[in-house]
């Protein structure tokens, strides 16, 4: 980021983000917008799935009474919503089980948690259909998103008071302004008064973990498109936001390499985005894999087991979260998705990892706790070379008679190595939403978004991932 010593003006930074934004459409690479297709239906089935969750049904029951404008689809449900409420109940669908996309960034030359960029996914669905926009600009939209997503993220200091999601109120009206036809002007300033709204305390994703990590991006985002709205209407918005001391300064580390604001590339960050193959942590997916493999090593005999160590890389996030004392006894289903000793429990007693392991409170299970106990969180440095970039695991059991069981997993299912599997992606899609859809209405919003880049508009989607759809 540039610093305003160096502008007299301090607006240089926000008025770049405008003109990123404003990217022309045939300057992204096909093979970026087809990652956005496959990225758009994983974030779909983890909505569909997350429409079911408690909190998620309370924030969307909220939007339907305060709907002023049905003309966005909600999904799996049957009724439609304004933009804003889109936008919110959505977005908290999306998010509320923890199995959406993930980003994996890197700090001080190791590999970081960098955020979930689909979480701003529902900002281009909703944008999209309210000013009905063709699905090629819905998919420009998500792409974009996600490069700018993943250079404020590469900005922000996981040790400080601030939550990562604070960069969606940056990106949300980037992305929202784009789709609803704002000049770079216009833009710059839906940029300042979004987030001028978005600094979210690190409290949302800490501790003994609360509703707030299900809610937060939306309501940032919610907030952003609204900024969108107003400064439609010729509200300003301090456009020196981002370079003064009196803004967010404090949040977004100084960039002098200047990569915030570099023009958009072709392909870009989202070629770098890992779906999740377990509704968990980012860092967890690997344990979660590791142990689902011992589970069969040891024929899910865990009563014969003395010891559990979970070994993973030695990386400062990978410290941090095996550090945290409240993960490690989740109280929360929040905390308890967060959790590695749990993931690692569930998915060696149960032989599987999904939405099953949450249910009736399992973090509380004598039997999960029992196991728990017996685990030993451990670092090793050598598994850092063996799969960087990742977040590599090894679970290594001891039996009561002494034996010793190994497994290792060096990238989870759902990580990408330069693009994400198509055929890996569907499967998923099938296997989350097949407890709530038929396979006609599955296939329905496989074939929608899989062919939305050649759409005129967002109905036949808006359609399919609605319960207009599900009746098929």
């Amino acid at each position: 980021m540039v610093s305003s010593e160096m502008h007299a003006s301090g607006t240089e930074t926000v008025r770049a983000l405008a003109r990123i934004a404003l990217t022309p459409g045939d300057a992204i690479a096909p093979e970026a917008m087809r990652q956005a297709q496959l990225l758009l239906l994983d974030t779909v089935a983890c909505g569909i799935a997350g429409a079911q969750d408690a909190t998620a049904r309370a924030v969307t029951g909220i939007a339907l009474r305060e709907a002023a404008l049905p003309q966005c689809a909600l999904i799996g449900r049957a009724e439609k919503t304004s933009l804003l409420n889109a936008v919110l109940a959505n977005g908290v669908a999306v998010r509320a089980l923890d199995w959406n996309d993930y980003l994996v960034g890197e700090s001080d030359g190791e590999p970081e948690t960098a955020g979930h960029p689909s979480d701003n996914i529902p900002v281009a669905l909703a944008a999209g259909s309210a000013r009905k926009c063709t699905g090629a600009d819905v998919l420009a939209s998500i792409v974009i998103g996600y490069e700018l997503y993943a250079r404020l993220q590469h900005l922000t200091d996981r040790d400080n008071a601030w939550d990562a999601v604070t960069v969606s109120g940056l990106v949300a009206p980037a992305m929202a302004g784009r789709l609803m036809g704002l000049k770079e002007e216009t833009l710059a300033h839906a940029i300042a008064l979004g987030a001028a709204r978005a600094a979210t305390p690190a409290i949302v994703r800490t501790g003994h973990i609360s509703s707030a990590k299900s809610i937060a991006n939306a309501l940032v985002a919610q907030s952003a498109v609204q900024a969108v709205l107003f400064a439609q209407s010729g509200l300003e918005g301090p456009l020196p936001i981002l370079d003064h001391a009196r803004g967010l300064r404090e949040i977004f580390a100084y960039d002098e390499s200047g990569r915030l604001t570099a023009p958009m590339p072709a392909a870009g960050a989202i070629m770098g985005a890992h779906v999740k193959a377990y509704p968990c942590i980012n860092t967890g997916q690997g344990a979660a894999a590791a142990a689902l493999q011992l589970h069969k090593m040891i024929d899910g005999q865990t009563d014969a087991l003395a010891s559990v160590d979970v070994i993973m890389a030695d990386y400062t996030v990978v410290k941090r979260h095996q550090g945290d004392k409240v993960r490690q006894r989740p109280q929360s289903r929040e905390a308890a998705d967060h959790s590695f000793s749990f993931i690692v429990a569930a998915s060696l007693i149960d032989g599987s990892f999904g939405l099953a392991q949450f249910e009736n409170e399992r973090w509380r299970d004598p039997r999960i706790v029992g196991l728990m106990e017996k685990m030993v969180m451990r670092r090793d440095a050598t598994l850092n070379a063996r799969a960087p970039g990742g977040f590599p695991c090894v679970v290594r059991a001891v039996m009561r008679d002494g034996q010793e069981r190994i497994a290792e997993i060096a990238y989870p299912p759902g990580f990408s190595q330069g693009g994400l599997d198509e055929a890996a992606v569907i499967e998923k899609f099938h296997r989350v939403t097949a407890p709530i859809l038929g396979e006609s209405a599955r296939t329905r919003i496989v074939t929608a978004t899989l062919s939305l880049q050649q759409a005129h508009s967002m109905a036949e989607l808006d359609a399919s991932i609605s319960m207009e759809g599900f009746q098929s």
